[in-house]
């Protein structure tokens, strides 16, 4: 590859006088600028990263250090969101995984710095804390969808709480009045908040919810749903059954849909089912479609961008909205049906 003593000897001028031009100093005459970028492209030379860390000088790198983030379809939203701000503002973006490692995640966070990003951001698949040990120096770090327990930088992550409130309320507004909740993995940081939400919601309406309702439809195992066929009988072994079920994520409610069907029921004639997410590979493929609450992923990384380049850095947290999609798993309960015809 040429580098930039083969553009100074082509152009016949100093290397001082090469680097002006690249870093688009204006104390170069346009004449000797004409002759120096000829000159690049006849070497077809490209600066080389070091060339663009001079001191003083923007490198137009932003970084994404992501906890299995590219490899997850349904969150993936967020690097979306990410580079879309950077393509507006004319950055460059580098991504990371990390892996869940600690020590992937310290190695790519000096080589970053090196690099000299304007902007660190962190990522992960699902809200939850983290903690960091890397030196971070003054390079501006924004966490996106997750958060630390004594924050240093900003934090935008999805409201949860009123996600869940969200979810409970539009079925209260249906109707139903008997109503199951199937969490996720029992102490994430969602899991508790979506239930605070729709308790909240429950008690806004007068309406007390059925301990025996309240279940984990997704566990540690690696089939995360290796027990919902039994949860779900449960749910159903009587007349005596919920009227909606609502769902940790919209692949829960997609299985719940499909093990309800095999059990005669229809969906939502006979049981409603609300999902969590807009994963819109599931929720409008389904027919009819999921109704769900959406998980804002691109806002968040749209949100954190604009944060850690437009110099914010105050150690605060963003709570984003979560926004209920009506779609037509949800329908008032069968006996409110009747009773208007």
């Amino acid at each position: 590859m040429s580098t930039i003593h083969d553009v100074a000897n082509k152009a016949g001028v100093s290397i001082k006088t090469v680097s002006r031009v690249l870093n688009d100093a204006s104390s170069v005459s346009a004449k000797t600028r004409t002759r120096i970028e000829e000159a690049m492209h006849a070497l077809d030379f490209a600066p080389s990263a070091a060339a663009r860390m001079l001191r003083g000088v923007p490198t137009g790198l932003v970084a994404v250090i992501a906890e299995k983030l590219t490899t997850t379809p349904d969150s993936s939203e967020i690097i979306k969101g990410i580079q879309s701000v950077c393509e507006e503002l004319g950055k460059m973006l580098i991504i990371g995984e990390t892996g869940g490692r600690a020590d992937v995640a310290s190695r790519l966070v000096a080589d970053m710095r090196a690099r000299r990003v304007e902007a660190i951001i962190f990522a992960t698949p699902f809200h939850r804390e983290i903690t960091l040990n890397e030196m971070l120096g003054q390079t501006p770090t924004v966490l996106a969808n997750c958060f630390e327990a004594a924050p240093r930088y900003p934090q935008v992550v999805p409201d949860d709480e009123a996600g869940g409130h969200a979810a409970a309320a539009a079925v209260l507004q249906a109707g139903h009045r008997k109503i199951a909740f199937l969490q996720l993995i029992e102490g994430m940081v969602a899991t508790r908040l979506r239930m605070q939400g729709f308790q909240r919601a429950m008690q806004e309406h007068g309406v007390a919810p059925r301990a025996d309702w309240l279940l984990h439809g997704a566990t540690e195992a690696e089939d995360e749903f290796a027990q919902l066929e039994t949860t779900i009988d449960r749910l159903v072994a009587n007349t005596d059954r919920p009227s909606v079920i609502l769902c940790g994520n919209d692949k829960m409610a997609m299985r719940v849909i499909f093990i309800l069907q095999r059990r005669g029921l229809r969906v939502p004639e006979d049981v409603s089912v609300v999902g969590f997410d807009d994963f819109r590979l599931i929720s409008e493929a389904l027919d009819p479609g999921l109704t769900t609450v959406a998980l804002p992923y691109r806002e968040i990384g749209e949100l954190a961008a604009r944060q850690a380049l437009g110099g914010n850095q105050d150690a605060g947290m963003v709570r984003v909205a979560c926004r209920p999609v009506l779609r037509g798993t949800l329908s008032a309960p069968a006996k409110a049906k009747g009773a208007r015809r």
